[in-house]
């Protein structure tokens, strides 16, 4: 064996295991069309909160200095937005809902571990949770109506189980657990397993059944919220979320610090963006009447879609998937692949502004629906 192609003695075993969150093609230059439509990452085609961009405005000139320090402050504006319900000191913030999951696995994912999770769903739960040299263990949702397989979630918890990763709505299929199936898993779990729920896209839903994780962690279960700013609030690129929980847990999580962790624009933003209000009622009506517009679209051609709960609809593709978004970037519109999340066969569409929609539609019927 070379020296060069020997094992460093410092490098870690399961960092050198783990899955690499795969990477994907960047958006191409939107200049190269007259109308570029990207439908692909569940952004707010409404853009970002007015105001949080005006906040920012406001803001540039004090950007050469360091401020926030520690999150104090943003925990006490979260828990204010939460009525008090949650309190400062239960919230962990960090730049994205990614880093709060890596914060979290960092926590509570020793080597050995085992955690949970249900494909096809949020792809970078598998890489954070390897990387801290924890085991994956899949229980696939259901098909074909893609729900949570309870049952099974159960029968895999054992002594070396530590977290159950929950995505509610999930991504990439929009379907939900209803409220008495999340109490069954939540009731029958074992104290030393802690649930992750994920619901970064919970404004958008209009179901009567969901279960929300405020109630759960005011009812002192086990488990952690996930919040973003990216989706409702428009404020992807800004990198900011956070998550919620018990006060034990919170207090637990809080140790793994590091000064200045968040910027001074993305915090200014995201504490104006709290109080727009309106932005959040727009960007849910946009959602709500897309979804219904693109329901009778896809009925009137045949296509099979799975209802949703989130921004973005999961329909299977009339042709090769890879092929049919291949085809529909020629023309200025991007989706994504179900592929990439374990979703064969299906393509997942942001939902978006009426021009974007019916443009996705115009294109679609043109690539995908000739016969």
């Amino acid at each position: 064996m070379s020296e060069s192609s020997k094992k460093h003695p410092l490098f870690k075993d399961h960092i050198e295991k783990a899955t690499r969150f795969q990477l994907r093609k960047p958006t191409p230059n939107k200049t190269n069309w007259d109308k570029f439509y990207k439908l692909s990452s569940n952004e707010n085609l409404l853009g970002a909160s007015p105001k949080a961009l005006e906040a920012m405005r406001n803001a540039l000139d004090g950007v050469y200095e360091y401020d926030h320090y520690d999150d104090y402050q943003f925990q006490d504006v979260l828990a204010e937005h939460y009525k008090q319900e949650i309190k400062s000191g239960q919230f962990i913030t960090a730049n994205s809902g990614v880093e709060v999951l890596e914060i979290i696995c960092r926590g509570l994912v020793s080597v050995g571990s085992e955690c949970i999770i249900s494909t096809p769903t949020f792809s970078p739960y598998k890489n954070i949770i390897e990387l801290e040299g924890g085991k994956v263990i899949d229980i696939p949702l259901s098909r074909p109506d893609f729900q949570l397989d309870v049952e099974g979630i159960l029968n895999a918890v054992n002594e070396k189980t530590a977290l159950v990763f929950i995505t509610n709505p999930n991504n990439p299929t929009g379907t939900y657990i209803e409220k008495n199936k999340m109490d069954e898993l939540l009731n029958q779990l074992p104290e030393n397993v802690i649930v992750v729920y994920d619901e970064v896209y919970f404004h958008f839903v209009d179901a009567d059944d969901f279960p929300y994780a405020i109630d759960y962690v005011k009812a002192g279960k086990n488990i952690i919220g996930l919040h973003t700013f990216s989706k409702i609030y428009g404020l992807a690129g800004l990198r900011i979320g956070y998550g919620f929980t018990t006060p034990k847990i919170g207090e637990y999580l809080n140790k793994i610090f590091r000064p200045f962790r968040i910027g001074t624009l993305p915090i200014i933003a995201t504490y104006a963006a709290l109080k727009d209000e309106e932005h959040v009622k727009k960007s849910q009506e946009m959602v709500w009447e897309g979804k219904k517009w693109l329901y009778q679209k896809f009925e009137s051609a045949g296509i099979k879609y799975w209802p949703t709960q989130g921004n973005f609809i999961l329909f299977e593709s009339p042709i090769p998937s890879l092929e049919l978004t291949s085809k529909m970037l020629d023309e200025g519109v991007m989706v994504r692949p179900g592929d990439n999340f374990g979703a064969e066969g299906t393509i997942r569409l942001t939902i978006g502004t009426k021009e974007a929609n019916e443009r996705f539609w115009e294109v679609f019927e043109k690539v995908g629906l000739v016969k």
